[in-house]
């Protein structure tokens, strides 16, 4: 038996593709399903990162996503709005080139069409044409429905597969994933990453579907699908800058997640870490949601066999 700590979207991921091997899993989850760091209705997903390895990760990841909107059936689930990084961006755009994936520098006139909404300060930017906003609770949602999701308060596991449950009971798994955000850590053992909350705001006050999505010195933001409203995150919250960005909007609604910070993430806060002791794997990481098909595979691969696929590590 296979036991999945956490059904965010490396979990539910992960429990996908398992089964597609003919390997079901058992997914457990103190809480809501994909209500902690895989929270929200919406995420950007983009070939542009600052190392070259992740964007060749990127574009393998794309292919998994037009597959899961064959595979679930729940209709669209990767958009076409494009993505932008404002600014100073010739590490991102010289990574692009290096992986192959096409890539093209904007100005601000043309920042702003893509993002009518928007009074742009830059004067500068590389336009992804294959980013986009993903569909998240839709994909989520039917990768749940189709896993073994139960209810369980993990407090500990051990190296022979035992998980040990708050209620007493326990469960022992011939393999053991631990996919729990911030809980994984404590589960595992120490895995150099602190984690802190973080807030996404969202905006109404002019229609954002088809808006590009958007990463610059301020935030982020994205087009949350056909909602036709906008999120933008910030480390730190500041309504001035939002408000002198996005002049016409408002604040209408918010989510609460929680954010990671560790030595071996790039420049943008990108990355991942696999570890292996026994029968258990553990995996942590951030900026993960636009790796989710990709990463199921790769997480799959590392449960049933005995070493872990150097694509876990390369984006160390």
């Amino acid at each position: 038996m296979i036991v999945i700590v956490g059904a965010g979207v490396c979990g539910l991921a992960a429990a996908h593709e398992l089964a597609r091997r003919g390997e079901p899993a058992i997914v457990l989850e103190r809480g809501v399903p994909f209500g902690e760091q895989s929270t929200g209705l919406a995420r950007i997903f983009r070939i542009a990162h600052r190392r070259a390895s992740l964007c060749r990760l990127a574009l393998r990841a794309r292919a998994g996503w037009q597959r899961w909107e064959d595979e679930l059936g729940v209709g669209p689930l990767l958009g076409a709005e494009g993505f932008i990084a404002a600014g100073a961006c010739q590490e991102t755009a010289a990574a692009m080139t290096a992986a192959g994936a096409s890539v093209r520098w904007v100005d601000g006139a043309e920042i702003a069409a893509r993002i009518p909404f928007a009074a742009p300060p830059w004067e500068t930017g590389v336009l992804d044409p294959l980013g986009g906003s993903l569909r998240i609770r839709r994909a989520l949602s039917a990768l749940a429905a189709r896993a073994d999701v139960r209810r369980g308060d993990v407090v500990a596991v051990s190296d022979d597969g035992e998980v040990s449950l708050a209620d007493g009971g326990a469960l022992r798994g011939d393999r053991v994933l631990i996919c729990a955000g911030a809980r994984t850590p404590a589960l595992f053992g120490p895995l150099g990453v602190e984690f802190a909350p973080h807030t996404r705001f969202t905006y109404a006050g002019a229609d954002a579907t088809g808006a590009a999505c958007l990463s610059g010195p301020e935030g982020y933001g994205l087009p949350l699908g056909t909602t036709g409203r906008w999120a933008f995150g910030q480390e730190v919250p500041d309504p001035a800058t939002v408000r002198a960005l996005f002049p016409g909007l408002s604040p209408v609604g918010r989510v609460d997640c929680v954010t990671m910070r560790a030595a071996w993430l790039d420049a943008g806060g990108d990355g991942w870490m696999a570890a292996r002791r026994g029968r258990i794997v553990a995996f942590v990481g951030s900026n993960l949601m636009k790796f989710g098909p990709l990463l199921g595979e790769l997480l799959a691969e590392a449960v049933l066999s005995e070493e872990l696929p150097a694509e876990l590590t390369l984006a160390r």
